[in-house]
This record gives structure tokens, sequence and C-alpha cells, in this order.
């Protein structure tokens, strides 16, 4: 009988996406910040009281679709004209981030050290569907699109990597798990940033080659669909990230495999599977972040909460106006050397300053820093606190940064 009312339930939650979404366009705002509100008051008022957001369902089913149709669809060549601002955003710029929550939150809040690590790796990773859904609509340069989705695309397997390391330190601080050498730990650190990518891209390899050998477009589809799913797994059950392999995986297969492998009719069936699995995944993935935000109760943790977002906001501005002018002189260092003058080569480009604002409010936080939060152990101390503070980032970074661009980029002169 479970089965029947889950799968009423998941009609239900479609029927609503499609309404929104049709609202939304008439009210010209992003399709996936009014399925949030629109979960918040589903979830106050206890509508659908037996729906609710678990960290499986994000991680194992959400994710790797997400990540991979990302990976698929993303714009390859500028991308690798991008690769160095993206990296120094999504690694050291996510550990920028990380350290500057954490400071606030332990000399503002009082939260240990360990804790406040363990929070600022939660809510690091960004999730900006409803930015990017923005910034299409209002025809914004496509490398803009590029720095923020390739950001997220990476940022979410590191965000992940730290939280796992992370809460392995604080669970053994708490003797709720037996010590761990330091050493084992960095090499587990190593491990789950440098294996997932390798596992992604060898399978993406692999993937590509059989493609290349094959003259069907349903079983094209559906290798696509496995490896998706599939080199996640294999990366959980490798305890590498397998966040990391599916971003590798679909980068790979998005590019090289479509080029090799898939014909022109396969190519546009592919691409327009994978644009509805992302639609759909997004749509319920979001209605689903409102409905656990909006049943949760989370008052007692304000506080905490303006603490946190003051954190966020201040780790993004660092991250933001440190690496990427740092990038630019770096970039115009290069410019200015005799071999790079040549035309034969294609030359880095700076990153506008224009965008760094723009890039500033791309920072919103989601599913990802809520299904990390929900798979916290029951018995860890605190754990109600760190539950209200990522319900209260996430919240006030969807709706206030995501309005906030709604409001000001029709306005934006980029240059």
């Amino acid at each position: 009988m479970q089965v029947y009312v889950r799968v009423e339930e998941l009609v239900v939650l479609l029927v609503v996406t499609l309404a929104v979404a049709l609202v939304a366009r008439r009210l010209r705002l992003p399709y996936t910040l009014v399925l949030v509100v629109v979960g918040l008051l589903i979830g106050f008022a206890h509508i659908l009281p037996t729906v609710r957001l678990e960290p499986n369902v994000v991680l194992v089913i959400f994710l790797p679709a997400l990540l991979f149709e990302g990976a698929w669809s993303a714009e390859v060549a500028v991308l690798r004209a991008s690769w160095l601002p993206v990296f120094l955003l999504a690694v050291p710029g996510l550990a920028v981030s990380l350290a500057v929550v954490a400071a606030v939150l332990h000399w503002g809040l009082g939260l240990d050290w360990l804790t406040a690590l363990l929070v600022g790796a939660i809510v690091s990773p960004t999730d900006p569907v409803a930015v990017l859904a923005l910034l299409r609509q209002l025809g914004m340069p496509a490398r803009l699109r590029t720095l923020i989705e390739g950001e997220s695309l990476f940022n979410d397997g590191v965000g992940a990597a730290a939280y796992v390391v992370v809460l392995g330190l604080l669970l053994a601080a708490h003797s709720l798990v037996r010590a761990t050498a330091s050493g084992t730990v960095t090499l587990h650190a190593v491990w789950l940033l440098v294996g997932g990518p390798l596992l992604g891209a060898l399978a993406g390899f692999i993937t590509a080659r059989f493609l290349y050998r094959i003259d069907d477009h349903l079983i094209e589809i559906t290798s696509t669909f496995c490896v998706a799913y599939g080199i996640y797994l294999i990366g959980e059950a490798l305890q590498t990230s397998g966040l990391l392999a599916v971003v590798l995986a679909g980068l790979i297969i998005g590019s090289y495999g479509q080029r090799i492998g898939l014909t022109e009719a396969a190519r546009a069936a592919a691409n327009d599977v994978w644009e509805f699995i992302g639609y759909v995944a997004n749509s319920l993935l979001f209605l689903l972040v409102g409905v656990q935000i909006g049943a949760a109760s989370f008052a007692q943790a304000i506080p905490a909460i303006i603490w946190a977002v003051v954190g966020v906001i201040i780790g993004r501005a660092v991250m933001i106006y440190l690496l990427l002018p740092l990038y630019n002189w770096f970039v115009r260092r290069r410019l200015a050397q005799k071999h790079h003058r040549q035309k034969t080569l294609s030359p880095p480009q700076v990153v506008p300053p224009a965008w760094r604002p723009l890039l500033l409010l791309a920072g919103l936080r989601g599913a990802l820093s809520l299904a990390l939060v929900l798979s916290l152990p029951t018995n860890l101390p605190q754990r109600p606190l760190l539950d209200g503070i990522v319900y209260g980032v996430v919240l006030v970074t969807l709706l206030g940064q995501g309005l906030g661009l709604r409001l000001l980029l029709p306005r934006w002169k980029v240059e």
C-alpha cells in the first residue's frame, strides 16, 4: 500500500512543479525559487506530512543525474579556456569560504573549531541552478555562466570530501568512533579528491569508445544513464568521491564521447533526454527543499543562523575579491611575456571586474547542504542546532540572493 501512496505523492509533486513553472513564466521569475516558496507553504501547512527530503534520495538519485546533466551539457571549450578561475573558485575558494564560516561561528557563536569547520564544509558548496536559468533568460555571457556552473560542478565533490574528513575527526574527538591517525586522514582526503576524478575519467573514455562501436541511440542513451549512476556507486564503494567521478565522466562523454560515438540524431535524442531528466530532477528537488525547510522548526537557531549567514557572505566576498584579482594579475603578467603575444596561441582572458558582484550573489546554497546535514549521526552533539543553521543558510541564500539577482540583473551592465 505504501508504494501506491508514494506514487500518488510523486504525481502530485510533479503536477505542482508543472503549475509553478507556468506561473513563474508569467511572473518572469526563476521557477526554482518559486518552487522553494511553494514548498515552504506545503511544509509549513503540513499538506503532505509524509513527504520529506531523505539524504540518500538526494545523494544517490538526484545529484548524480544533475551533475552528469550539467557536465554533459557544459560548453567544454569555454570551460577549458576558463579552467584556472573555475579551479580557484571550486578548490581554494571553497577552502577559504569554509575557513571564514568556521572562524565566524567559532568566535561569534562559541562553537568548537571542529564543529564550526563541519558547518563550513556543509554550507560552502554552491547550488546556482536558479541563477543559471536567470542568466540564460537575460542573455548573459556564456563565459560568466560557465564560471558559475563550473564552480558548482566541482565544489560539490570537494565540499562533500571536506565534510567526510571533518566529520570523521569530530566523531573521533567525541569518542563516537575510533580515532584515526593523522597520516591516514591525510591519505583519505587525497584519495577523495584524486580518486574520484581518475575513476570518472577512466569510465568516461571507456564509455566513449563503447559508444563509437554502437549504432543504436536507445542503447547509447541507456549507457550514459548507467554511467551517471554506476560510476557514483562505484566511487562510493571505493571510498572516494562519487560526485567528482560523475562530473569527470559526464564532461568526457558529453564532449569526446558525443563527438566520436554519436550520430547527429542520437546526439539530439540524448540531449533531449538529459535536458528532461535535469528539469524534472531540479523541479522536484527545489520543491522538496522548500517542503523540508517549511516543516522544520528552527526559530531557536536564529542567532546562530545570523552568524552563519554573515560568515557565508564574508567568505564568498573574500574568495571572489581575493582570488579573481590574483588570477587577473597572473593573466596580465603572462600576456606581457613575449611568447604569449604570438598570434598562434590562445591567450588566457581576465575575469571582468563587473562580474565580481554577480559571482558574489551567485553563491546560493541548496540541496547538497541539506543532504549533508541530514546525514549527520543523530547522537552528534548539538545536532539540532546544526540542522537549524543549515536550514536557515539555505533559505536566506536561495530567497535573499536569488531574488536580489532577479531585481539587479536586468539593470546590470556587464563588460
